[in-house]
């Protein structure tokens, strides 16, 4: 029944359906609660359908069916020597808590019918461990939409979580959803923030990071509301000065980002004039050269370019190893294949084979004669043209701060009564190195932060 006051009413409502926010509903209602999850956009699916779609796991089962020995000491060893590399510090309960956390999804989301290829390797770790959804996260993400409804998941589209409601002791017992019929006031014995990160909110990103170069955030959605909604009601934050250096990425699907070693095996960076951007990849970062470039631009790969790149004979296995056994480099961190190859790329808009140079100009949209200047006299096709790409914001690392119980701590160190978070919403750890670990928490946050929300919200009815 619902009370005085309110439109409506649930034991647990989640923001935000994303994977963190799917998951995390249907872990709550597996555990017997009624739970209402609110999207703010016309579908459910959030950066989780536009994510490459990659697990980073230790002591699974498709190790072992693979004959890969790991164990999560080695897999701890191998963080902490990335994160003493990197300069960073590292929180050990709660590094060794997501390794444990986060290798339990793979056999979760098997049985929900989700597939994996893997182990693949994953540098710097010395044990194949990377886990890639099949055939995407988009596949996968209508999965969980499915498994939710199932399992009772009343999920409303077009409904943003604007503000939470508070009772005399500061426990949060409801939101506040403003959607396009108004405001509607959902009362609930626990609240689940899944919202996403704050990449597309310039205002906050300007704030936490002054100092950093902007460039278009890849996700127009990504407006950290489940952020905004916490810290105004005292939760506390950590990392938030933590977004992502702009780096090079296809808008269109799937949302690559280029490998470091294609400049230096001889790509060309090239503007819509045909102009060369003269600059190198590094990890993730765009040095000098095209921080500031805000237009399309191609990566031209000539023929002789093109026979210094890892293919598919290279690899041995277990996994996609051919990049790491023979040092060649691949194009990018992608869906389906781990890492693409070359003539992966043929099934993605944003690839294009021109036979001449007179057409691999045309495609650019610049003259023969500037893309002759650019590339050389002695650059042969066929030519294969990746575009275009563009400069963007892609993710942003700060979060919401919680206990291992995945509840939303307050600034004063104290939980927030029925108010939990997940995914990015949940940030309880300060270093995640390499692939994979983004949405590996996503998975095992929400499952954490439902199963905690629903058995608070049972203690709450009791």
């Amino acid at each position: 029944m619902v009370e005085l006051g309110w439109d409506e009413s649930a034991d647990v409502v989640v923001i935000g359906g994303g994977g963190a926010g799917l998951r995390a509903g249907l872990a709550a209602a597996k555990a017997g609660a009624d739970v209402l999850l609110l999207e703010k956009m016309e579908h459910p699916g959030g950066k989780t359908a536009m994510s490459i779609g990659i697990i980073t796991a230790s002591e699974t089962s498709y190790q072992k069916k693979a004959k890969v020995k790991d164990s999560h000491a080695k897999h701890f060893a191998d963080l902490a020597a990335m994160a003493k590399a990197a300069g960073q510090p590292m929180d050990v309960p709660a590094t060794k808590f997501m390794i444990r956390e986060c290798s339990k999804e793979i056999d979760a989301l098997n049985a929900m019918g989700v597939r994996f290829t893997g182990p693949h390797p994953e540098g710097p770790h010395g044990t194949p461990r990377m886990h890639v959804i099949q055939p995407d996260c988009r596949a996968m993400a209508e999965i969980l939409i499915r498994t939710c409804k199932r399992a009772g998941v009343r999920i409303a589209c077009n409904m943003p979580g604007a503000e939470l409601v508070l009772d005399h002791r500061g426990h949060v017992v409801g939101v506040r959803s403003d959607g396009p019929d108004g405001p509607r006031r959902i009362q609930a014995s626990a609240v689940v923030l899944a919202a996403g990160d704050y990449s597309a909110n310039t205002a906050l990103v300007r704030k936490v990071a002054p100092k950093l170069k902007l460039a278009e955030p890849l996700r127009a959605f990504a407006t950290g509301d489940g952020h905004g909604m916490a810290m105004r009601i005292g939760a506390a934050t950590r990392n938030m000065s933590r977004v992502n250096t702009p780096q090079m990425r296809f808008p269109d699907w799937p949302h690559v980002e280029p490998s470091p070693g294609l400049v230096g095996a001889g790509a060309k960076l090239v503007t819509r004039k045909g102009e060369r951007i003269r600059t190198k990849l590094d990890e993730s970062v765009l040095l000098p050269g095209f921080e500031d470039r805000w237009e399309d631009i191609f990566i031209v790969i000539d023929r002789d370019t093109a026979a210094k790149l890892a293919k598919a004979s290279d690899d041995v296995g277990p996994g996609r190893d051919g990049w790491v056994r023979t040092g060649k480099p691949f194009i990018g961190t992608a869906p389906k294949v781990g890492y693409a190859y070359l003539d992966d790329c043929r099934d993605w808009s944003w690839h294009r084979e021109a036979r001449t140079l007179t057409a691999a100009a045309k495609h650019i949209g610049c003259t023969a004669a500037a893309l002759e200047k650019t590339l050389g006299p002695k650059s042969e096709g066929p030519f294969h043209l990746l575009g275009p790409v563009r400069r963007v914001i892609a993710n942003s690392g700060g979060g919401v701060s919680t206990d291992f119980k995945l509840n939303v701590v307050s600034t004063e160190g104290a939980p927030i009564k029925g108010l939990y978070g997940a995914g990015v919403n949940a940030r309880l750890i300060s270093f995640m190195g390499g692939h994979g670990y983004a949405f590996a928490w996503a998975m095992a946050s929400g499952r954490i932060a439902g199963t905690n929300a629903a058995e608070y919200a049972e203690s709450v009815r009791r």
